[in-house]
């Protein structure tokens, strides 16, 4: 009877083990978004000369083609404060040439949680395809050792089914800038923009662990002469007026005392500057490839007026 239970259990649980043992191979053996960054990051450390972080606002926003500089993006999609520092912590001192730091701030950035909803999974391809020590990923945590587990199966079959039709699920060009087109720019922009809008309020504005975290990554910078750009970018003016106008403030006020007491440090804003219109972006809170050409060429000029001195 016992042996009679043990094949029926056998039989259950061998197609959830090979199911298992398939998205492992594909998660450890795919190139990612994350295993191609940190390999191209390398090409840099000799004669990079500005270092880009930050969010998906970064990372289809900021395009290093438009830079005079040697410049690489190292941002990702909901790459947070948290993985940023971590980032800097790895592969700051590793560049020989590095004159500049840019972050961007978003609504979001300095209230998000360590460890919070966006990184619950993205935090253990940083630790196994980044490489980083990541605190928040205990070394008894089951999904250390298991890329599969990580995610929901329908997000790992949807990615496969990405990578069958494509041929790749790397999003990012060799400088890091993200893949994107025409198909990514919604129509509704002002619908979306209120949506969005809500989406990003968590209701906090406890800044606390990102500003220390912001000092920190100033002050690892200063000590290398490396000067740090804090930017707000673009974003329409529907998302812009739906946001708590308070929290909005705090920011910016934020964000320009480190940039008064910090003689290495700018802060940017470009949130609502009038050289951008309603076509530079793609939706609330993303630029176009036209916009991402003009934002960065804004960029580019303030950091060689920054280091020319003038």
């Amino acid at each position: 009877m016992m042996e009679k239970f043990s094949k029926k259990v056998l039989l259950f649980l061998l197609p959830l083990l090979v199911v298992w043992i398939i998205v492992e191979l594909f998660y450890r053996t795919v190139e990612t978004n994350y295993t191609y960054k940190n390999e191209i990051v390398k090409e840099y450390y000799d004669e990079g000369e500005v270092l880009i972080m930050g969010s998906s606002h970064s990372f289809y926003g900021i395009n290093p083609e438009y830079f005079q500089f040697n410049t690489y993006n190292f941002a990702n999609i909901s790459q947070s404060l948290y993985f940023d520092e971590l980032l800097l912590e790895k592969h700051l001192d590793k560049f020989k040439e590095l004159k500049v730091v840019v972050l961007t701030i978003g609504y979001f950035t300095l209230s998000q949680e360590d460890d919070g909803l966006e990184d619950r999974w993205r935090k253990y391809f940083y630790d196994q395809q980044m490489e980083l020590d990541v605190p928040s990923v205990s070394a008894w945590d089951m999904k250390k050792y298991s890329l599969a587990l990580t995610r929901r199966f329908d997000k790992s079959v949807e990615l496969m089914r990405e990578y069958i039709s494509e041929g790749t699920v790397v999003t990012s060009y060799p400088n890091g800038y993200g893949i994107q087109d025409s198909t990514h720019i919604v129509e509704d922009k002002e619908l979306v923009a209120r949506n969005i809008a809500k989406k990003h309020e968590d209701g906090s504005s406890n800044f606390n662990a990102n500003r220390l975290r912001l000092n920190r990554i100033i002050e690892r910078c200063a000590v290398r002469d490396i000067k740090v750009l804090l930017v707000e970018m673009p974003v329409h003016k529907v998302y812009y007026n739906s946001l708590d106008r308070a929290k909005r403030s705090k920011i910016s006020t934020l964000l320009r005392v480190l940039a008064s007491a910090n003689e290495n440090t700018t802060h940017v804003k470009l949130s609502r500057d009038r050289r951008f219109t309603e076509e530079d972006l793609r939706d609330a809170d993303h630029l176009t490839n036209e916009g991402a050409r003009k934002c960065s060429s804004i960029l580019n000029h303030i950091i060689w007026t920054e280091l020319s001195g003038n």
